[in-house]
């Protein structure tokens, strides 16, 4: 038997500029999705999770689809390396409805368990988390993947070329993170759709904020590495500025943001993800209808 666990994620700064190359931050939370593989003495792979019904198939079958996608693709990638089949129990502490990295962090635990029942290394499991997700999604930073593989906060930039790697930096821990639900999300890949078309004949425009995204995160990197809390949350207020101009942030966002601003103590308050909805992100004394988000200072873990 072989069990591993990974946790989910939130951005701190950084969202939609890390997609086109920017820095960001991002943080693991402590809310994990465990798995567990069982070997068996045939070819049938059977998936099970809280989600989904049950599946099974074959090495020789694979269909990259439906909600076990990302798994299937974990599978795909060492289907030629597998010895038997086996199966794989998916248990998630995470809020499916929050987003959380969840996606990222079942695929990062996943591959971790198929990695150690092929007997490979895991130094390469970012590289090929992140191509998966790229080939399931069409796009995609890496940068939950990477909080989901080493905990922390984290900077992050991605792959620059086809044969580059992500480059990561372990940031001290912050003051107390946390967060709130506005009761509704748009899919990731919608809101990066739309943005996508708003930059069809204004691409220089478009640059020119990224560009200021990317530089307002790395200020925001340099705050947290000297542990300057206060000016590492004045830049995730001007992220919150440049999300604004970006058009992603909603009249509820708006709202959630400004009664978190005013709350005594807290020292910033901004969109946490792509925008138009999903969650709010909170830095210092939690404010009203926030709920804390404990950062998980461990990665990928083997439950040897």
């Amino acid at each position: 038997m072989i069990r591993t666990s990974a946790p989910g994620s939130i951005m701190i700064s950084g969202e939609h500029a890390v997609v086109y190359g920017h820095n960001a931050i991002v943080a693991a939370i402590e809310q994990r999705v465990g798995v567990t593989l069982h070997s068996r003495n045939d070819q049938t792979l059977r998936i099970t999770s809280q989600i989904a019904p049950p599946l099974e198939t074959t090495p020789e079958s694979l269909e990259i689809s439906g909600p076990y996608r990302f798994v299937l693709a974990a599978i795909e990638c060492h289907r030629h390396t597998l010895s038997s089949g086996f199966e794989l129990d998916i248990r998630s502490e995470i809020d499916p409805t929050l987003g959380l990295g969840s996606s990222a962090a079942v695929t990062v635990a996943c591959l971790g368990a198929i990695k150690r029942y092929c007997d490979q290394p895991v130094c390469d499991l970012h590289d090929d988390a992140l191509a998966i997700v790229r080939r399931i999604q069409g796009r995609g930073s890496g940068a939950d993947l990477a909080a989901s593989y080493h905990g922390g906060l984290l900077a992050y930039r991605p792959p620059l070329r086809d044969d580059d790697h992500a480059a990561v930096r372990t940031l001290p821990t912050p003051p107390t993170l946390s967060l709130r639900y506005c009761g509704y999300k748009t899919p990731t890949a919608e809101v990066l759709d739309l943005v996508a078309k708003r930059m069809q004949g204004n691409e220089a425009a478009f640059e020119r904020l990224y560009a200021r995204m990317g530089d307002s995160s790395q200020a925001a990197i340099a705050a947290a590495q000297a542990e300057d809390w206060p000016v590492f949350c004045q830049h995730l207020t001007d992220y919150q500025t440049l999300m604004d101009e970006l058009g992603v942030c909603d009249k509820t966002l708006h709202q959630i943001i400004g009664d978190a601003r005013r709350h005594p103590g807290t020292l910033a308050a901004k969109i946490s993800g792509s925008g138009l909805g999903d969650c709010v992100l909170a830095v210092g004394s939690i404010p009203d209808s926030f709920v804390p988000a404990p950062l998980s200072k461990q990665g990928l873990i083997f439950h040897d």
